[in-house]
């Protein structure tokens, strides 16, 4: 088993450079080389984490937190010797020299404050997807992971997968020509008309840990445990929920960036909540764009494009294709499923005819070991001592991209311009105010070195 403290003294930055324990370099790890990983909030979302994290054989489960004993109940009875705890902040004070690493699978708007609570106690931190609520948190959780040198991964399972990588190696062929347009959609809907009723609160739920670093509210069973996403104060909308699945592919593929503007369609936004349906278009300066300029265009809420250039006219109308993404090339379509499998051109014949003259290109880009599972990848990668793909490095700027079309639907019809260096909107400083919280914190739910 890991000494907890030898190890993060043998993960430690030095000189900007992550020092790796000498066991993990170019070894293969020993029967009790494991790592001891909490997970916080183990319903819903987190049974099924806990479920990915039985493929990796470099895991056991140190202790487990939930605010709610109905919903975390299901695992609890599966691991009845695991330690529980309902606090965050009491499991990791308790449970410190017995943690490696934690996951966190909660809400929103908790991702930051636990994430950064865990890796001011020098734990690899796992997150679910969207990093973070706001653009600053997603940016801090990066600066803070860097200087403790520990080791994370945003779950989404898409940057596992293919997909990403054979757009790059498409695209670098040349077989698919420049970028015109990169389409997705989802009928995802989050947001409410009205602010949702006060209802009666379940007696196992403490709504207080719930609420985290969120100010005092009534509690609302139209918004807990489920439909937070559509609360500004909680979630990030559609494209909060959905746009780290569909867009990690043209994202990574293509190395898109940031956008340098962006500008939308929605329905109006309340001070409250998300709108429920909308439309974006981004706009990125690329190298594999025509004219060096790629076009991404979202949309949520039953919306979806009216035409794309080499797609049926029917599929577009067919009810039934709620969740789909495009790539529009010079030359040819391509699509591929949002969960990053099965890239495809949308001509097929086009397809037949390029693997008979042997055009198409060689899987170069290596391939995940744990397709689908990032979970698993983060382990093994603590264990083998190599950051995992989708660390907070990566997934802060990703994060970012959807969190702009979040912010882009609270002014719909405004072109904003964006400066990723200063997080800010040059063209348009009311927008400014959106990249960070509009609730100050509640402190009792930071680590007392949080740079708020």
């Amino acid at each position: 088993m890991l000494n907890r403290r030898n190890f993060l003294k043998g993960a430690a930055v030095a000189g900007g450079l992550m020092v790796l324990p000498s066991w993990s370099i170019g070894k293969t790890p020993g029967p009790n080389s494991k790592l001891r990983v909490a997970v916080v909030g183990v319903g819903g979302r987190g049974s099924a984490v806990i479920s990915a994290f039985r493929n990796s054989p470099h895991v056991e489960f140190a202790a487990f937190c939930d605010v709610d004993d109905t919903m975390a109940a299901k695992t609890y009875k599966e691991f009845p010797t695991v330690p529980r705890f309902r606090d965050f902040r009491v499991m990791l004070d308790k449970m410190d020299s017995d943690i490696d690493g934690v996951c966190v699978c909660t809400p929103d708007h908790s991702h930051y404050p636990i994430s950064a609570w865990a890796i001011s106690k020098g734990k690899h931190v796992f997150c679910e997807k969207p990093l973070t609520r706001t653009i600053w948190e997603a940016h801090e959780l990066k600066r803070l992971a860097a200087k403790a040198g520990v080791y994370t991964q945003m779950g989404n399972q898409v940057h596992t997968n293919d997909a990403w990588r054979t757009i790059r190696e498409w695209f670098e062929s040349g077989i698919m020509g420049e970028v015109e347009d990169i389409y997705a959609w989802t009928d995802r809907s989050w947001g409410f008309d009205s602010m949702p009723p006060e209802t009666s609160k379940p007696a196992t739920l403490d709504y207080n840990l719930w609420l985290n670093v969120a100010h005092p509210r009534p509690f609302s069973g139209k918004v807990v445990p489920f439909n937070w996403r559509g609360l500004r104060d909680f979630g990030t909308g559609s494209a909060g929920d959905m746009g780290c699945h569909f867009l990690d592919n043209p994202y990574s593929g293509l190395g898109l960036g940031a956008p340098y503007k962006i500008v939308s369609d929605a329905l109006p936004a309340k001070d409250f909540s998300w709108p429920k349906a909308a439309s974006i278009d981004m706009f990125f300066k690329n190298k594999f764009g025509k004219d060096g300029i790629v076009k991404l265009h979202w949309y949520d809420g039953l919306r979806r494009p009216k035409e794309i250039k080499r797609v049926d006219p029917a599929f577009l109308k067919d009810p039934k294709n709620k969740n789909c993404i495009f790539i529009v090339g010079t030359k040819h379509t391509m699509t591929f499923a949002y969960t990053g499998s099965g890239v495809k051109l949308t001509e097929r014949d086009a397809q037949i005819e390029l693997m008979k003259a042997g055009k198409i290109p060689p899987k170069t880009i290596k391939r995940n070991r744990f397709p689908f599972n990032p979970q698993a990848d983060w382990a093994s990668a603590i264990v083998e001592g190599r950051m995992p793909e989708s660390n907070f490095d990566y997934a802060a700027p990703f994060t970012e991209i959807v969190l702009l079309s979040m912010i882009s639907c609270i002014h719909p019809g405004v072109e904003l311009e964006y400066d990723p260096k200063t997080m800010s909107f040059p063209n348009f400083k009311e927008a400014d105010k959106y990249v960070r919280s509009l609730y100050s914190y509640r402190p009792e739910f930071l680590p007392s070195a949080a740079n708020v």
